[in-house]
């Protein structure tokens, strides 16, 4: 059965989603898109799990990351797959066309520590939060 996963940047979406995929009972893939994005540009997290900033330069791979995602999604279920899908945009509309993007059955788990927290795991260890986080955190709570 089809899981779109959803919660702000920094709620554990992506290790939900390994846990979720270990225990399918039958073949399945996950599709993340910040590890898409990652594949696409060679990126690789730091020693504290965070991914380099984005640069304004690889803007172009944004749209190629969104569209490998949607292909994954296609693919698996054309082919009977379980997926789990992340998403971290809090819209309704955009939470609803990916579940229903996902066909009948499919359901959404929201997983959603607050703010607060997600404002910790995404700070500096000097407890600065990016612009970037901050954008990030935002297109979960700001649009709600």
């Amino acid at each position: 059965m089809p899981i779109l996963l959803s919660g702000p940047a920094g709620a554990g979406k992506t290790s939900l989603a390994a846990e979720l995929l270990s225990q399918f009972q039958r073949p399945g893939v996950v599709a993340d898109f910040q590890s898409i994005l990652a594949a696409l540009l060679l990126l690789v997290r730091d020693s504290n799990g965070r991914y380099p900033p984005r640069l304004e330069t690889q803007g172009y791979a944004l749209p190629i990351a969104e569209y490998v995602r949607r292909a994954m999604m296609t693919v698996a279920l054309e082919n009977e797959l379980e997926i789990v899908v992340t998403n971290s945009d809090g819209d309704p509309t955009r939470r609803n066309f990916l579940l229903t993007q996902l066909g009948p059955g499919a359901t959404e788990r929201v997983i959603d520590p607050g703010i607060d927290v997600v404002r910790q795991r995404l700070s500096t260890v000097d407890g600065l939060l990016s612009v970037q986080c901050s954008e990030a955190i935002n297109r979960w709570f700001g649009r709600l």
